[in-house]
């Protein structure tokens, strides 16, 4: 593909020959992405796609209220605008889509501010603090139907995960009875906290680990088995680390179809742990380090052959158990890029109108069960969802003004 310089329109030359007719084909049409916020996300951003690893997106801006960030653009990005202004670089009518890189906080006004100015948004997660502040984002979004709006779950591209998706929508293990899942594979040292003074505070980022390293999960949490009906959560704050909010959660869900589920995390756990395990009524699944799975599957659901054993044969079932199928799917030696998978789809979603992996409603559906869990513990009771909003904005306001207060 030909070098795109981001301030011009990009010009496809015209050639001959059926080999030249099938490239054209495939070439992809080149979406200039402008990147706001330059911290360790944006940049790894910037460099996949200033490298050539996304196909299809050129980057012509980017923005940090550093000025030392002026200089790394220029030695590094050359030829990319540089904005100390978020708002100059949203205004840029050459730009086609911004893909927004800052502390939580800032995601909905920024985003709202891409839309009004036509832009396409691919948003890092979470795509807000909390659920309140979405009402004036849904309406705008609402207006500009054409708009793609993307969340950055990088989860969800794993090859693992999108099988164990398609394997529950077939039903292959029956009707799920419960799952659980630990997700501890999370540890942070001090040091991870003190690298940004907003780190790890309420008023920087809106809470601890749920919000941040365990929104991934907790995305597909409601991607896998949908959003359920009530939740019961218990967190420690600073429990092991010198912070305010959470570094560790367990939460237990419930559902209107009598499935039931159980979410753990924690940042304090060296040796950690990812395991989910699924269990339904013909087998049961596995899913280790995001990985590997395995997969037990009866030929009959379990209430069933359960009835027909006789207790002389319930006392020898280790020697001879049921009739089922084993299958093991390693994915150890898959080699991916989440976030190159994550803009590649969004730029398609763009120019071929693809299905996003995750959208703006996936977005707040992570927002509203993250809030959730929180404002249950908070309360110290059960919250079914949907839940008060302006109760729960209020009981985080109250916070984060004693974290201020010191």
């Amino acid at each position: 593909m030909a070098t795109v310089n981001p301030n011009k329109p990009t010009i496809l030359l015209k050639t001959n020959g059926a080999k030249n007719m099938l490239e054209r084909r495939h070439q992809a049409v080149s979406i200039k992405v402008g990147i706001i916020g330059l911290g360790l996300q944006g940049t790894k951003y910037a460099s996949l796609i200033h490298d050539g690893k996304v196909k299809g997106m050129a980057l012509t801006a980017v923005n940090s209220r550093s000025e030392e960030k002026r200089d790394y653009v220029q030695e590094h990005f050359k030829e990319v605008l540089f904005y100390q202004d978020y708002h100059d670089l949203v205004k840029n009518e050459a730009i086609d889509a911004v893909i927004i890189c800052v502390p939580h906080f800032q995601h909905v006004a920024i985003a709202m501010e891409a839309l009004a100015h036509n832009k396409h948004v691919l948003v890092e997660k979470p795509l807000s603090v909390h659920t309140k502040e979405l009402e004036e984002l849904n309406r705008l979004a609402e207006e500009k139907p054409d708009l793609r709006f993307g969340i950055i779950f990088n989860q969800r591209t794993k090859p693992v995960y999108q099988k164990l998706k398609d394997v529950l929508v077939e039903r292959i293990i029956g009707n799920i009875r419960n799952w659980q899942w630990t997700a501890a594979r999370t540890w942070r040292p001090l040091a991870y906290y003190e690298q940004n003074e907003w780190r790890a505070t309420w008023n920087g980022e809106g809470g601890g680990v749920l919000i941040n390293q365990a929104s991934h999960h907790i995305d597909l949490i409601t991607w896998l088995f949908g959003m359920p009906e009530k939740v019961f959560a218990h967190l420690k704050y600073g429990s092991q680390r010198d912070i305010t909010v959470d570094d560790d959660v367990t939460a237990v869900f419930t559902y209107t179809n009598g499935m039931s589920g159980v979410f753990t995390s924690r940042t304090h756990d060296f040796f950690g742990t990812d395991r989910l395990e699924i269990l339904g009524d013909k087998g049961k699944i596995m899913i280790e380090n995001g990985d590997w799975m395995n997969m037990k599957v009866f030929d009959q659901e379990e209430q069933l052959w359960s009835k027909k054993l006789s207790l002389a044969e319930f006392k020898t079932l280790e020697q001879n158990p049921p009739y089922y199928q084993e299958k093991m799917l390693d994915y150890r030696e898959v080699k991916q890029n989440p976030y190159v998978s994550i803009m590649e789809n969004f730029m398609e979603s763009i120019t071929k109108n693809t299905r996003l992996f995750a959208t703006k409603v996936d977005g707040e559906r992570n927002v509203e069960l993250i809030n959730a869990i929180y404002l249950s513990d908070w309360l110290q009771q059960e919250v079914s969802i949907p839940f008060d909003q302006s109760l729960y904005l209020e009981k985080l306001h109250a916070i984060m003004e004693k974290e201020r207060e010191g």
